[in-house]
């Protein structure tokens, strides 16, 4: 794939064309500004005036995000890639944290699909399409997702990958990724792909329609794919047990054969009851890439009303399906005694109770859950642009969009599997060593699933006016200013575990925001190291009805000093919102016995040997404030005169997080020793203090109808907690050369994280998230020929080798992971313009060629981290147009 990084440079070539010409030699080119007097071919013969082309990370028609570098992915190099939905395409991005992997949806289809940038969290980054907003299709999340365009709509995607929170908005602090769809088609295009791995295949089909008349556009598409699921057992994998390395056994005692308990310090085996241990790897029936169905349709419009008004809309709606098999929740500590008919006493015991831990198969009648997970996501946004005297334009537009998802996951009801192993006859007792549980009894314990619709909807009404207001020696002086309303809503309905969790969320949004472009030289006073230099300043205020107001400005400056060299910089503040989720989700009271503490919370230390009954609170906080962030940036991009074909762009990147929203779940003492969780803790409540933690919130574990005595509560819901401070180069080289036969073309982009530090809260320890499982490098190389109709195509995707903590028999470790590089192979052959052969392409791609073993951990040994589970993966397409 082809990756540029666009700069700033008054006299540069337009973006447009440049990125079409190196689409379509499959390599990268240079892109860089373009003039506000230039016009440029934009698709199938259509021109469009420059001054219309809005590029991703300004709101002023005719210039480049100044300051920022902008990486570009055009149409022909989704086309050359052979992706076959939008997570595939950015999935060839070394910046985007899903880089050459299979990606899917996190927490197992819960969470939405938004790799975040550059190792910060996906809802550090804003996806928009055509520059606007999308809906979240999560349950977990209420941050934009990405869009499921098809792929013949996608005109190209740009990523502004610096603070942009002046210009958007929430979630584009650590940048935005702009999906840009086409406009203009002329007749009929369609693609079909088949592809297959070692125990997979995937399919997708599409077309694209399109009609121009002189005053206007119509553009659909339509895409169909589908893929087969990859289970852990279906790849390669070491055992779980890393002793040999330095590390444990990880291997897991809870499985389909049961094992007994008597805590007298043997442990017995089943069938045979004898001692020992059953051990068993719970990664084989689970999904690395689930199964997967998405229907996706685009339409766009345009139509002059007359010479100054123009209307136009576009509407994306897909229908997303997974099947993912889910591990089976393990049965531990369940107690049996000798009253129970299946119950069998370890030989020479004599034992009359046990307490047996066992993996349910023989429940279920298989060794996982299907999960089900259905989105059905629309983004419809239309509007009307007026242009005014004076080169000005004035854009009133309206936003719809709208999500619906449906999760089921089939569930244990531990209150029917408690009873059954207590039943006194073959009628109403649980077998945990066989499969002699009464069906209705079976049916009773696997009545418990966890079944919700969430919907989701988001309008916006905004209102924009650009355009010159003066004229500069060095050019013309241009502004943008624009407000906007946002009404965003959240609705949950179901149950899980049979308590019901409804959610009726909202808040309102309502914006102002500034642009203003200051070229202070240019062609009129450049002067000798001044051929151009503009200025950017930009800034956005927000006020949300739950949480107030936040405003973010940004700065940004573009300097050419000679001709080919562009410095800039930027300099600019953004923000998170926290979402309707984060708010005002449902809290929930979660009560653990004194034995059970510490499976539900860290040991308090001031109890020492001795723990007390705890409440712990999860769920929403209204208290939230937004994530912040301070983004700083550096960059060069060179393109000399004297080596044609050549260029080079380099940024450096400073970002510090705050206030990141987390939970102190998990964090050890730290929730008892951290000066920040201080408040969180409270040791001996009152009546009062216990009854206040006990109302309103769901008792999801126990109903508390005989409140114990409680010795501590802690309230683990969400609170702006973490900072992170990162720092690194984003780096692009490229050369073509155009030889007799054809043209040779090569080039590497890629990240390089200098530092990554990270605090769980104001008043912790800095750690070092390099060491935490991040890659440092991640790059990809670009090697190919075209000669006449035929394109090859070589690509090398690297990420380094990883360091992270692995858990020793005296504690933990750092283990550093060697690198993971695939290869990747396309061929392209333009068949000729006759008969039906006219206007048909057929292509031919391998990825990860040599099979690459995803590197070894003492931990996870490879499998399920970031790497590419399909493995080698061969497909066929064939392309048409007419």
């Amino acid at each position: 794939m082809s990756i540029r990084i666009i700069g700033a440079g008054s006299r540069a070539r337009m973006l447009c064309g440049s990125a079409i010409v190196a689409a379509l030699l499959g390599t990268p080119a240079a892109a860089y500004t373009q003039s506000a007097d230039t016009s440029s071919q934009t698709e199938e013969g259509s021109t469009e005036s420059d001054s219309e082309i809005v590029v991703t990370g300004t709101s002023i028609r005719g210039i480049p995000p100044t300051g920022s570098g902008l990486i570009s992915v055009s149409r022909d190099d989704a086309k050359l890639i052979g992706a076959a939905s939008t997570p595939e395409l950015l999935a060839t991005v070394p910046q985007l944290n899903s880089f050459n992997t299979a990606p899917r949806t996190s927490n197992n289809g819960l969470g939405s699909f938004a790799p975040g940038l550059r190792g910060l969290p996906a809802s550090a980054t804003l996806p928009l399409m055509n520059g606007h907003r999308l809906i979240s299709g999560s349950t977990q999340q209420t941050n934009p997702d990405y869009p499921f365009l098809p792929e013949l709509a996608i005109e190209r995607v740009e990523i502004v990958a610096d603070g942009a929170s002046a210009i958007y908005g929430s979630e584009a602090v650590a940048g935005v990724v702009n999906f840009i769809t086409r406009k203009r088609v002329s007749g009929f295009e369609a693609n079909v792909r088949y592809g297959f791995a070692d125990d997979y295949h995937a399919f997708n089909a599409g077309g694209i329609f399109g009609h121009e008349w002189s005053s206007g556009s119509f553009v659909a598409a339509y895409q169909y794919a589908e893929n087969s699921n990859i289970t852990g057992a279906d790849r390669r994998y070491r055992s779980l047990d890393f002793r040999a390395a330095g590390g444990v056994d990880t291997r897991s005692a809870v499985c389909p054969n049961a094992n007994v308990n008597l805590f007298a310090g043997t442990i017995y085996a089943a069938p045979s009851l004898t001692p020992g241990l059953n051990t068993c790897d719970p990664r084989g029936p689970v999904d690395l890439v689930p199964e997967n169905r998405t229907h996706s349709v685009f339409v766009s419009a345009r139509q002059e009303l007359a010479s100054n008004i123009t209307l136009w809309g576009d509407l994306l709606y897909s229908d997303r399906k997974d099947v993912v098999q889910a591990a089976l929740p393990g049965q531990t500590f369940v107690l049996l005694t000798a009253a129970n008919p299946f119950f069998r006493a370890p030989p020479g015991t004599g034992t009359l109770f046990e307490y047996v831990d066992f993996r349910p198969d023989n429940l279920v009648g298989a060794d996982h859950f299907d999960q089900t997970f259905r989105v059905r996501t629309g983004n419809a946004t239309a509007g009307i642009d007026v242009k005014l005297p004076g080169d000005f334009k004035a854009s009133l537009y309206g936003t719809y969009n709208w999500s619906r998802n449906d999760t089921f996951q089939p569930g244990i009801n531990t209150t029917a599997l408690t009873a059954a192993a207590a039943g006194t006859t073959a009628a109403t007792a649980l077998d945990p060593f066989g499969t002699r549980t009464n069906p209705a009894v079976v049916a009773a314990i696997l009545d418990n699933p966890t079944d919700f619709t969430n919907r989701q909807r988001t309008r916006i009404g905004a209102v924009k006016i650009d355009g010159p207001l003066a004229k500069l020696p060095g050019g013309e002086l241009k502004i943008a200013a624009g407000a906007e309303y946002r009404r965003e809503t959240y609705r949950q309905r179901g149950s899980s575990g049979g308590v019901g969790f409804p959610e009726d969320l909202e808040r309102d949004v309502k914006s102002l925001y500034g642009e203003l472009f200051v070229p202070i030289f240019g062609e009129g006073n450049a002067a000798p190291m001044v051929r151009s230099l503009a200025l950017s300043l930009s800034g956005r205020y927000d006020h949300y009805s739950d949480f107030g107001s936040t405003t973010n400005p940004k700065v940004g400056i573009t300097w050419e000093p000679v001709e080919g060299l562009n410095l800039r910089g930027s300099y600019g503040r953004s923000f998170r919102a926290p979402g309707l989720r984060d708010l005002g989700s449902t809290v929930g009271s979660y009560y653990a016995a004194a034995a059970l503490v510490d499976a539900f919370g860290a040991r308090d230390p001031l109890r020492g040997a001795t723990q007390v009954n705890t409440i712990l609170l999860f769920g929403g906080n209204q208290n939230l404030k937004p994530e912040k962030a301070r983004t700083f940036s550096l960059g060069a991009d060179f393109r000399p005169s004297f080596a044609p074909g050549f260029s080079a762009g380099a940024t450096f990147y400073d970002i510090k997080y705050n206030d990141v929203i987390g939970t102190p779940s998990g964090l050890g003492a730290l929730i008892f020793t951290d000066p920040t969780f201080a408040p969180l803790v409270t040791r001996d409540p009152t009546a009062a203090q216990v009854s206040g933690a006990i109302a309103n919130t769901v008792p999801f574990f126990y109903t508390f109808s005989a409140v114990p005595t409680i010795g501590n509560i802690l309230d683990l819901r969400q609170g702006n907690f973490g900072i992170r401070k990162t720092n690194g180069v984003d780096f692009d080289v490229r050369y073509r050369h155009t030889a007799g036969f054809g043209t040779v073309f090569g080039g590497i982009a890629g990240n390089y994280i200098l530092k990554y530090r990270t605090q769980l809260s104001p008043t912790s320890a800095v750690s070092n998230s390099l060491d935490a499982g991040i890659p440092r490098t991640t790059l990809r190389t670009t090697l190919g020929v075209t000669a006449g109709p035929v394109t090859f195509v070589n690509f090398v995707n690297h990420r380094s080798g990883v360091t992270a903590s692995f858990a020793t028999p005296t504690g933990t470790s750092l283990y550093k992971a060697k690198g993971y590089t695939t290869i990747d192979l396309r061929l392209s052959l333009r068949l000729p313009d006759l008969g039906f052969a006219k206007g048909t392409e057929v292509g031919m791609q391998i990825n990860d060629l040599f099979d690459a073993t995803p590197p070894f951990f003492p931990g996870t040994d490879g499998v399920g981290g970031s790497y590419n589970a399909i493995g080698r993966y061969a497909a066929m397409s064939l392309r048409t147009s007419f």
